[in-house]
């Protein structure tokens, strides 16, 4: 239900730049969060996939956490970084692996997860329970039933969302999902303030509400956005092809709102589509999306009553450039300047009676 609040907007404030040593933001975050005590962690792709970085909240300086190996503490690929209590506990993607450390990175413990294959799940969040969630696809039946990787991708049905318990293995899988070939349909995983968990669809305005303890559906909230597009699939950019409508991040704050970062097609995305040069494929050239074709907006919805109290575009640069990571925090990767760097901006909500 769109009730607009009249007086209210959404503000950026500048916080922290991190990067400025030249030496700690080495590209585009695969992860980022921001710890209880105001400490930053992103996880990078290569050279150094292996490690997770540590900034303090003013990013005046940093620190590798992690290196090459199968021990203790040593990673293949560092995916997801999460807080829970005390603990952080950190997702290996390729060796499907969760490795829990204590405030001082020291491990506590390792051990496996429920995904057969490499976890290509974008989410993940702590339980209160200490139990997971995450996005990531199984086949109705299980992997065991299928022997090439093109019976596997014809399955007919699959599972998304998961429970892992403190053992690793799976509880239960929810979000059951049609056929889905060669790619995942991604969620984004938060906690309601009542303990439930909220999933929201990548290509869709639909948030479900899932009891982690059962798996039951609880409750599904959609938008009836008159600008989300009815066919919202994975395309080649083109004149009559506009960039796709996706939900990007999702966060949950303190008074039980729901915040949910969009990217969507600019109104003049035509204007931002260059030529990209021939190749065997296009021998006359293609086209891609250059900067100005999507534009974000940044939502508020009351999670009760299914309101939607804000809908504001906001002047920053779309995902995966801009990360909706944590509640009230935006980051923004800037490589305009000398050294790439990530700025950090508060963001709230003002004029709310």
């Amino acid at each position: 239900m769109e009730d607009l609040c009249t007086t209210c907007s959404i503000e950026l404030t500048p916080d922290a730049v991190l990067g400025t040593d030249g030496e700690s933001v080495i590209g585009i975050a695969l992860d980022i969060q921001r710890l209880s005590d105001g400490r930053f962690v992103m996880a990078f792709d290569y050279p150094v996939p292996y490690e997770f970085t540590v900034f303090p909240a003013d990013g005046s300086e940093f620190r590798r956490v992690g290196r090459a190996g199968e021990g203790p503490g040593e990673y293949a690929h560092v995916w997801l970084v999460r807080e829970h209590g005390d603990e952080l506990h950190v997702f290996d993607r390729r060796r499907r692996r969760m490795t829990v450390l204590d405030r001082d990175f020291e491990v506590i413990r390792t051990l496996p997860t429920g995904c057969s294959t490499t976890c290509d799940g974008r989410d993940m969040v702590v339980l209160p329970d200490g139990s997971l969630a995450m996005d990531f696809a199984v086949p109705r039946g299980g992997y065991s039933q299928y022997r090439t990787i093109e019976e596997l991708r014809a399955a007919d049905s699959w599972f998304v969302v998961h429970i892992l318990g403190e053992d690793g293995r799976i509880r239960h899988s929810m979000d059951e999902t049609r056929g889905i070939g060669a790619a995942t349909p991604f969620r984004q995983l938060e906690i309601a303030p009542d303990g439930s968990l909220l999933s929201a669809r990548q290509l869709e305005y639909r948030v479900d509400r899932w009891d982690p303890a059962t798996g039951e559906l609880l409750e599904t909230f959609v938008r009836d956005a008159d600008w989300w597009p009815e066919d919202n699939e994975l395309r080649i950019a083109g004149p009559d092809m506009p960039p796709m409508t996706s939900v990007s991040d999702m966060q949950v704050d303190e008074a039980g709102r729901m915040w949910l970062y969009i990217n969507r097609p600019a109104s003049d995305w035509r204007d931002h589509l260059e030529r990209t040069a021939p190749n065997p494929e296009w021998p006359a050239g293609g086209y891609r999306y250059g900067p100005g074709a999507s534009e974000s907006v940044i939502e508020v919805v009351d999670i009760e009553s299914g309101r939607v109290l804000v809908s504001q575009a906001v002047d920053v640069a779309p995902a995966p450039r801009t990360r909706f990571f944590a509640p009230g925090w935006l980051a923004v990767y800037d490589e305009e300047e000398i050294v790439p760097l990530y700025r950090m901006y508060r963001v709230g909500l003002v004029g709310l009676n």
